[in-house]
């Protein structure tokens, strides 16, 4: 079990990521608040050495995937509208264009879900990415232009023309 500080730190450092992840996989801010608190209680609880911050990051996101997999397990989930105060951001839309992005993100297919909006609303790089989910940076970028793809179908916008 870990001290406070430590995990009062990787809260404060990767709320927004896991918040993030966990309401683009479930779509319901109960379901991600759920997720959200499972993710940091399995961290409080977790034995596990990590090396750096890089390595909790990466296992803060692999969990939160993990957890918000079970979550949704065979159940259809109503969408929610995203908060207004989405975390993360490197974009800024209006509410209406947000509610569409996030629901175009929901249904995406889960193996494009976490990179998109690790790599767009995180701004991490592919390696990172790749690091975090335990998969090739190939495949991440494969992930990445298919993502993109469909949600420029889902859409009827490329919204990440500066790619």
């Amino acid at each position: 079990m870990r001290d406070a500080s430590e995990t009062e730190k990787a809260v404060r450092l990767y709320a927004g990521t896991v918040y993030g992840i966990a309401l683009s996989h479930t779509g319901s801010k109960a379901d991600a608040d759920d997720v959200f608190q499972e993710t940091f209680l399995a961290f409080h609880s977790s034995a596990k050495v990590f090396h750096d911050d890089e390595h909790i990051k990466a296992w803060l996101i692999r969990t939160a995937v993990n957890m918000s997999r079970r979550a949704v397990c065979g159940k259809h989930r109503r969408a929610e509208e995203l908060d207004e105060n989405m975390p993360g951001g490197r974009f800024e839309f209006a509410a209406d264009e947000q509610n569409d992005i996030a629901d175009a993100i929901r249904a995406l297919p889960e193996k494009y879900r976490a990179v998109i909006w690790l790599h767009y609303f995180e701004d991490m790089p592919v390696k990172d990415i790749a690091k975090a989910l335990g998969a090739r940076e190939s495949t991440i970028r494969s992930q990445l232009m298919r993502g993109r793809e469909r949600l420029k179908e889902l859409l009827g916008k490329d919204w990440f023309e500066d790619e």
